[in-house]
Parts: structure tokens; C-alpha cells; sequence
């Protein structure tokens, strides 16, 4: 009949597809190609559950019922051109479908990225190991080898390479949470694994050392080893990708084995992956996107990233907790010396001179001068910061910051000259308890002589503090003017238990200022004013004036500047084994530290992320 006809003139158009045969995500490519190559002249393909598309000449094998019906969902999903490597290698956008065997590609689109927190989520490549959106999704993070190594207590003699997983139970975790992936195709591989999608299984380190022993595994090289894993709650990962954070990707098994493969043969772990990410957003159709922000600031911050974590010597040993500041700068101890690899003199030098006994209130401090800032990686708003200590006891150690004004002022009424605003300064996350919410300094010695305010240190001498009403009041009376005070809201706080201040300025972290630097310090930051977007540099260019006059005069340990001379090492111009420079860039370590605190100003004071 005329039904039949049709069909057989159909059967050069049909896709028959038996689980048997593939897996469903196989299927699904397949269809995405196919609604591709249909697409006149478009880069994207919108299937919908409309009788008349071509979706009528595929025929679906009824006992593949894993996940396929995502495709015929009654709301239009919009899908990136088909785009192979060979004809066994597949990829696409797969819109907001978050399902098991998945990959999440860390999104470059959204105002806040992580250049300046979880940097290791910057262009990660995530495999979703598990996930049901009511309760909790879990993936693994497949583009961050790291060349550290852990030990086999079943198998003797054998070492076992670590890539990090995530930031939940990581490689600094005390009991880090391993998963082994592999393709082991034997029964009792799979027995001892969970599938995640064709070809890719994962188990776990008990269960991967006892595969090894049996010979049913040749040793560790079957197996990647992820220390840590990716974690959401209920319906946050869809909220994220509303947000443009991410971006869903359906690849096939080959695909990922592959990369896997070329990561674990010689890819310095400096380098952080991103040439895997760089290969799927092509494939999906994201390759311009892609190209617009490589080399850029959060490229060279999770290179730095990488450096600290994933490099032998100085990420430290898996499984033992670092003090987290340390991880900052690059190592598992500012002043240790690992590997070879020797730390910062200026840090050095630094610590050499520092005091040797506690800190006391109305110690002025700088952040490290260091080419390679503590404060590269987290923490940025103390870099080339100027701290001062205002409570010292035996529970805790209070300082504020002085040298970042925010976008708010304090109006000052019955100034005889008028109007006058004094710009409120962020000190820090925390708030004294029981105390004003501003604090008032000065370091006008006639000030001191008219008995405005008290001294920190208990000498008479140095940095003031004072009550609001009495600064107020020596305003009006015509003994000060606003521009004699620093108003600050805020405060730092460093528990003696964990960590202290003093043990950070015995580490170099913090350099302490000569006490007769002080008038000058703060005379410089009073020049500063309201944070707007137009004065964002001139504030900065402030307060790196005032760092560097808050200088011990017996000390080197002031801004250099001094140019880098590159040689030639993996890439034109480059030297990867330059400490100076981000790995394979020619960006100095020194500038981008200084980068990274105009982006925090930017986007926590002046709540512009975009600006910079």
C-alpha cells in the first residue's frame, strides 16, 4: 500500500539504534547531527515535539528508556551544530540537561567568574558521576592532573598519580574522597565499579589496589585517580546555569578516555587544563567564546592556582591539611624549602628581621613585598595592604586595613568650611562587639596635645583613636579638620589558636613599619578619597605611594619594578622555568598579584566586576 511505499522510500533516512549496538548518548548525537545537517545555514538546530519535523523518520528502539525522552521534552531545546573530531568522537550542547554521565564546562559569560575565588572551577571539565535534582549532584573535575603521588599499601612499590577532583574532600583534605575511573572491560571490574556511561566506570581506592593485585588490572596506569569531587545541592546547579557559570555538554566515552590519556602523557600541570576545555566548547560550537578570553586574567590566576596545588613539592603531601592561607602563594609554607624550589628572598629577608616578640596594639603592618604575593590567589584586599593593630590579647589579634575607601562618606556637619565628606574605609569582614561600628584614627601630634583621642600603644605617640563625638567636636571647634581623621568600618580578626598575626610577620607574610614611618603613611592616605569608578586607579596608585614609604630604610624589601628578560622555553618567549612570569605567558607574577586587587576593589567596593 501506499504506507508501505513511503516507508521504503524512508529507509535510507532512518536511524535504528539498539542499546545493544551503543549507548543512548551515541543515539542522541546522532539525532543532533542529523537535525544539524537540516538546518539551513545555522549554527544551531531547535527540535520540538511538532508531527511534521524530521524527528518522523527516526525510529527509536523501545528498550532505550535511559534519559532519551530529555530530547522530545515539550519545550524547545536549542543545540549546538554537531561538531566530530572523527566519526567516532562526538559533542554537543546539550542545553540545561543535567543528567549522569554528562559534562559540565565551566562558563566564561557570567559578570563574577573565579578568577578571584575557586579558581579551579575556572574552564573546569566536570563529569557528572551522580545526580538527581531534589537532592544532590556530584562530578569530578577531569582537567587538573596534578604530578603528586600517592602510595600503594596493597601493592608494594607502586605509586599512583593524583588529579584534582574538587574542592569537597580534596588533595588538602585529611580524608580525601578518591574515585578511580576506568574502562576495565572485565566482569569483575565492573562488579567492583558504578557505570557512568558507556565505557567509563569508576571505583573505589580499595577496590582499584585489590584489581591491581588480582592482575585484572595491569597497575595504576588503568586507572585516574581523583582526589575530591564537585557538589551541589537541589536545584543550585540549574540556578548556576541560568547564570551563564556553566555550560551542559553530551560528549561520547571516546572523547573523554582520549583526553584523559593525553593529560596523564607529559601535560605540565601548571598549564591547569585548558586545552581540554578549549577542545569541547569547539566541538560544541562555543570555539569564538572560547577564543575571546583565552590568555585572559582568569586564565593566568588558575595557572597560578595550579602552580600551588598541583605541582610535587609545593601542593605537599595528599591527605594532609595545609594552613589554607598558605595556599595563596604558592606552597605549603612560605619559607620551606621543597624540591629544590627556593622561596622568595624578600620574604626571607622579611622574616629574618621580624620581631621576635608578640605584636602590641598600634603596630602598623604592610603586606609582603614579595614578588609572589600571599595574597595572589585568595584574600587579594590584604596585598600591598596597610594593617593596623587595635586590640592584641591573648584570644585574638584585631587589625583593620586602612588604605581602602569605599563608595560611602561620612558627611560632616557644622564644618566651618562647609560641606564636607570624609570617605568610609572597609577594614575588614568583622565588627567589634559592643563597640561603635566606625573607628576614628588620627596622627596629628596637635591633636595629641589637645587630648583628642588615645594612643594604641600606650606610648604618647603614633596612631590615635579616638570617639566620634570628639572627633566631631574638634572639628567644629576649629582644632581639626575632616581631612585629619581615617574613618574606618570593619575589622580583621586572627585567632590565636590556628594561626596568629605575629606567627604571619615571623613567616614574611606581613612586614612591620618602622614606627617614625607612621605620620608619613597615614598623611599619604588621607589624600585618598570617596571610591568611584573614575578614581579607582588613583586611589590604587595611593596606596601602593604609601606601601612603599611604609619601608624599613634597612631593608631591600621595597617595590622593584625591575624588568624580566625572557628566554626561550616552550613557546616563543616564554621560560617555563622563570618563577618570575605566570607559567608559558610572559605576565610577571608580581603584576598580576597587583591585577588581582583591582579586580577585588572593582567588583567588592565598587560592585563593577566588569570594569577591569
Amino acid at each position: 500500500d501506499d504506507d508501505d511505499d513511503d516507508d521504503d522510500d524512508d529507509d535510507d533516512d532512518e536511524v535504528i539504534l539498539s542499546e545493544s549496538e551503543d549507548d543512548w548518548r551515541t543515539f542522541r548525537a546522532k539525532l543532533v547531527m542529523g537535525e544539524s545537517s537540516t538546518s539551513p545555514s545555522s549554527s544551531t538546530t531547535t527540535t520540538t515535539t511538532d508531527s511534521s519535523s524530521s524527528n518522523d523518520n527516526i525510529i527509536i528502539d523501545d528498550s532505550d528508556i535511559d534519559g532519551i525522552g530529555a530530547l522530545f521534552s515539550s519545550e524547545e531545546t536549542t543545540v549546538q551544530q554537531f561538531t566530530p573530531l572523527d566519526p567516532s568522537q562526538w559533542a554537543y550542547d546539550s542545553g540545561k540537561v543535567i543528567e549522569q554521565g554528562a559534562v559540565i564546562l565551566g562558563g566564561v559569560e557570567q559578570d563574577f567568574g573565579f578568577g578571584l575565588r575557586q579558581q579551579y572551577f575556572h574552564k573546569a571539565v566536570i563529569l557528572v558521576l551522580d545526580h538527581d535534582e531534589n537532592t544532590f549532584t556530584k562530578g569530578i573535575i577531569l582537567n587538573r592532573p596534578s604530578d603528586r603521588m600517592m602510595e600503594d599499601d596493597v601493592n608494594e612499590g607502586l605509586e599512583w598519580r593524583v588529579w584534582f577532583g574538587g574542592d569537597v574532600q580534596g588533595l588538602d583534605s585529611i580524608l580525601p574522597d578518591i574515585v578511580c575511573l576506568h574502562s576495565l572491560k572485565g566482569e569483575e571490574a565492573k562488579e567492583a565499579s558504578n557505570p557512568v556511561m558507556k565505557d567509563i566506570q569508576w571505583t573505589s581506592f580499595e577496590n582499584a589496589k585489590k584489581l591491581v593485585k588480582k592482575g585484572i588490572a595491569s597497575g595504576p596506569e588503568d586507572f585516574w585517580l581523583f582526589a575530591g569531587y564537585a557538589g551541589w545541592g537541589p536545584k543550585q546547579l540549574s540556578g548556576e546555569l541560568e547564570r551563564l557559570s556553566w555550560y551542559m555538554c553530551a560528549t561520547d566515552s571516546q572523547t573523554l578516555l582520549k583526553e584523559l590519556a593525553r593529560q596523564s602523557s607529559g601535560v605540565d600541570p601548571r598549564d591547569a587544563g585548558l586545552e581540554t576545555w578549549e577542545l569541547l566548547m569547539n566541538m560544541i560550537g562555543r570555539g569564538e567564546t572560547a577564543n575571546d578570553c583565552s590568555g585572559n586574567f582568569d586564565d593566568l590566576m588558575l595557572k597560578e592556582w595550579g602552580r600551588g596545588h598541583l605541582l610535587k613539592g609545593y601542593g605537599g603531601e595528599v591527605g594532609v591539611a595545609r594552613n589554607p592561607l598558605w595556599g595563596g602563594g604558592g606552597g605549603g609554607g612560605f619559607l620551606e624549602e621543597m624540591d629544590g624550589s627556593s622561596v622568595d628572598d624578600k620574604m626571607k629577608e622579611a622574616a629574618d628581621m621580624a620581631l621576635t616578640e608578640d605584636l602590641k596594639a598600634g603596630t602598623l603592618l604592610r603586606g609582603s613585598s614579595a614578588d609572589r604575593s600571599p595574597f595572589l590567589l585568595r584574600k587579594q584586599e590584604l596585598h600591598h595592604s596597610l594593617l593596623l593593630v587595635i586590640v592584641e590579647d591573648d584570644k585574638a589579634t584585631v587589625a583593620c586595613m586602612l588604605n581602602h575607601p569605599a563608595t560611602k562618606g561620612y558627611d560632616i556637619v557644622g564644618y566651618s568650611k562647609g560641606a564636607a565628606s570624609l570617605p568610609l574605609r572597609y577594614g575588614g569582614d568583622f565588627a567589634l562587639k559592643g563597640q561603635s561600628p566606625l573607628i576614628w584614627l588620627h596622627c596629628s601630634q596637635k591633636l595629641r596635645d589637645s587630648g583628642v583621642g588615645s594612643s594604641l600603644s600606650g606610648q604618647n605617640e603614633g596612631i590615635y583613636k579616638c570617639e566620634q563625638e570628639q572627633a566631631l567636636e574638634a572639628i567644629s571647634y576649629g582644632i581639626a579638620t575632616p581631612s585629619d581623621f581615617l574613618v574606618i568600618s570593619g575589622v580583621c580578626v586572627w585567632p590565636k589558636l590556628g594561626g596568629s598575626l605575629a606567627n604571619e610577620v615571623k613567616r614574611g607574610v606581613f612586614e612591620v613599619v618602622p614606627n617614625e614611618k607612621q605620620p608619613l603613611v597615614i598623611e599619604t592616605l588621607q589624600t585618598q578619597t570617596i571610591l568611584t569608578k573614575d578614581n579607582l586607579a588613583e586611589n590604587i596608585k595611593i596606596t601602593q605611594d604609601a606601601w612603599d614609604k611604609a619601608a624599613d630604610p634597612d631593608s631591600s624589601c621595597t617595590s622593584t619594578g625591575t624588568d624580566v628578560v625572557l628566554t626561550t622555553g616552550i613557546g616563543e618567549g616564554f621560560d617555563e622555568d622563570d618563577d618570575t612570569v605566570v607559567f608559558n605567558s610572559d605576565k610577571k607574577v608580581s603584576e598580576l598579584a597587583d591585577d588581582s586587587l583591582q579586580k577585588w576593589i572593582a567588583t567588592f567596593l565598587l560592585g563593577a566586576p566588569t570594569l577591569t
